[in-house]
């Protein structure tokens, strides 16, 4: 319903819609998606509602396969920052329960205090998940090109990765002043 009623936003304000969903509405079933194990199906719903309308409102037209998988990038590196929720729920969770080993044995084993807790262990498991995201994502470009009948595709997604290249979608936008 909340994605219904951003693409219907997204038809006359594109930029505010989407700095919507950015900034609020994912952040909703990335929580979801990072504490319940093994419910990517129930995500397909949601994933249908972004490719049939929300992505069609911001963008003026139906989204292809290639586009929409550009889509799933971060903006650093070409895409938009809407991912694909049925394909990165289960990453979610698998990353949550890397980086909250350390505390969750230690309600588990029923500490008092915190003083078995490792910061910087766990400050480097979440750089390991991050880097296995930037591998993901590089792999997900490659796909991208190898897959695409797009001829200038590469060269956009180049293009687009260049430093404040994507900057404007990043902003929240704001009425005249």
């Amino acid at each position: 319903e909340d994605v219904q009623q951003l693409s219907d936003i997204g038809k006359d304000d594109p930029q505010a819609a989407y700095a919507a969903f950015t900034k609020a509405l994912c952040h909703r079933w990335t929580f979801v998606q990072r504490t319940i194990p093994g419910i990517s199906e129930l995500f397909g719903p949601l994933e249908n509602a972004l490719r049939q309308s929300f992505l069609p409102a911001i963008v003026g037209r139906q989204v292809s396969d290639v586009e929409r998988k550009l889509f799933t990038l971060p903006v650093r590196l070409g895409g938009l920052g809407i991912s694909n929720p049925v394909e990165a729920s289960d990453i979610e969770f698998q990353a949550s329960v890397k980086i909250t080993d350390n505390l969750r044995k230690l309600i588990f084993d029923q500490h008092q205090t915190l003083d078995g807790y490792q910061a910087a262990s766990v400050a480097e498991v979440t750089r390991d998940c991050l880097k296995d995201k930037e591998v993901r994502m590089m792999r997900k470009i490659s796909e991208i090109v190898s897959d695409s009948s797009v001829g200038n595709l590469k060269r956009s997604i180049t293009l687009a990765q260049e430093k404040g290249a994507g900057a404007w979608l990043t902003v929240l936008p704001i009425g005249s002043l």
